[in-house]
């Protein structure tokens, strides 16, 4: 499984995540808004009795926010830190059939900002995604 890839799309595109970092797959249910939070938080769920940071993952990778239409979250952990990643979709677990590999397309900021790589599956080549940068949002601009 340590090559398996999690596959969800955002904004119409397929994005990967190592399947072996998701805890889980849940429907988004109530979230609570956290006044002064960085725009990608969407704000708290709960899991079980675990509260989870949801993060939309559009806004993460410096898009159009999805968060209304988004019905899934991808489950992780990060630090210690539980996080429910509001993604539009979520298509299954496949094996990637290469390395991740650089990408050789040129990405806008935020996607390139949270990109691990580029991997073959059988569904095509899809965007890795790095879990820690994409919590992290997108890249301040300078001011």
């Amino acid at each position: 499984m340590t090559n398996d890839l999690l596959i969800a799309r955002v904004a119409g595109e397929r994005i990967a995540l190592a399947a072996i970092e998701v805890q889980s797959v849940i429907e988004l249910g109530e979230i609570v808004p956290v006044p002064l939070a960085p725009r990608l938080v969407a704000g708290l769920a709960t899991q079980r009795s675990r509260t989870l940071t949801v993060i939309d993952v559009a806004l993460a990778l410096d898009l159009a926010p999805t968060i209304g239409g988004a019905r899934f979250a991808v489950v992780v952990e990060i630090e210690g830190v539980g996080y429910a990643l509001a993604v539009d979709a979520v298509e299954h677990v496949i094996p990637a059939l290469s390395p991740v590999q650089p990408a050789k397309i040129k990405l806008s900021p935020g996607w390139l900002h949270c990109a691990a790589g580029m991997v073959d599956t059988s569904v095509g080549t899809v965007l890795k995604v790095d879990l820690t940068r994409l919590v992290a949002g997108p890249e301040q601009k300078a001011a």
